[in-house]
């Protein structure tokens, strides 16, 4: 009994925070915020906004073909480039390091997409992309790989490995016949799958 006493005496004669003590403890969390927020973000937000860029373009590149009844290239400039085209003033032989999707002409010619959301996109240095692996096993590690979408609804299976940050390996794994990609931590080849 004199224990519920003594508890309620306690209580009763608690008054709370005071004012001060809760500015300073707001003022010392909005420091803790305004510092560590931006680092966070940053360090989250481009690997993560790269790979919904990188995921979204190709669910894009499938269902245009599909709807439009075209065969799309999609286009994967590695990170390193090519050998470049002497005769063609086509800034398309010099990408690196990004995606675009291309079509063929009339005259049989690769044309960039006339779709604003399929147009090229360079990614940044933290961001690689590496190596193209094809279902046959063969490793593409220069230039720009073309994986085409058929109006059929189909592709090619490949997998694409991507460097961030000079040390996380991530692969993005194309499905024959699906529109939407996987990915992957570390680099994976078909034969682990």
């Amino acid at each position: 009994m004199k224990k519920r006493l003594y508890l309620k005496q306690i209580v009763k004669n608690n008054g709370g925070f005071t004012l001060i003590e809760m500015i300073i403890v707001i003022v010392i969390l909005s420091v803790m915020s305004l510092l560590v927020v931006p680092r966070l973000s940053n360090f989250f937000g481009n690997k993560r906004e790269n790979f919904i860029i990188l995921t979204s373009m190709i669910a894009k590149t499938f269902d245009d073909s599909f709807i439009n009844d075209r065969i799309n290239f999609f286009s994967i400039h590695l990170f390193e480039p090519g050998m470049e085209v002497s005769d063609s003033e086509d800034e398309r032989s010099s990408r690196n390091n990004g995606i675009s999707v291309m079509t063929l002409d009339d005259n049989g010619n690769f044309v960039d997409s006339d779709n604003k959301l399929m147009k090229y996109r360079q990614f940044p240095d933290s961001f690689r992309l590496e190596e193209v692996v094809l279902s046959s096993g063969e490793r593409i590690g220069i230039g720009t790989v073309m994986v085409p979408y058929y109006p059929q609804g189909y592709s090619d299976n490949v997998i694409l490995h991507i460097l961030t940050d000079d040390e996380d390996q991530w692969s993005v794994r194309f499905y024959k016949f699906q529109k939407d990609a996987s990915i992957f931590h570390d680099y994976i080849n078909f034969d682990e799958l």
